[in-house]
């Protein structure tokens, strides 16, 4: 499936911004905190960059998912480098989100 290929494509940059657990037991603790000024650096969405975009309180990198994408790719690389929640919405629910647990980057700061 779409979602299994793009777990199996996922950046390992992705899963080295999670905090790693206290314990050492080899699984992610909270994801980190992204600031706005983070987010939008890392929101060019050109070929072979990252494509961070803001979605309820969450970033996700959306570069492996971009051509993907039924509606075509510039409806999210429009977003990118930025909170695209109310864009989003419009269209899909947050439930959808569940689906790309694997691209999660952080929490939007405040």
């Amino acid at each position: 499936t779409a979602v299994a290929s793009r777990a199996a494509a996922a950046s390992t940059a992705a899963a080295a911004d999670f905090a790693a657990p206290s314990d050492g037991g080899g699984a992610a603790s909270e994801p980190r905190a992204v600031s706005a000024s983070e987010l939008k650096a890392h929101g060019g969405c050109g070929e072979g960059e990252p494509c961070w975009v803001g979605l309820y309180g969450r970033v996700y990198d959306f570069a492996s998912f971009l051509d993907e994408h039924p509606a075509g790719p510039t409806s999210i690389s429009d977003l990118g480098g930025a909170d695209g929640t109310v864009a989003f919405e419009h269209i899909h629910n947050e439930a959808m989100l569940s689906e790309f647990d694997d691209v999660l980057i952080g929490r939007l700061e405040a």
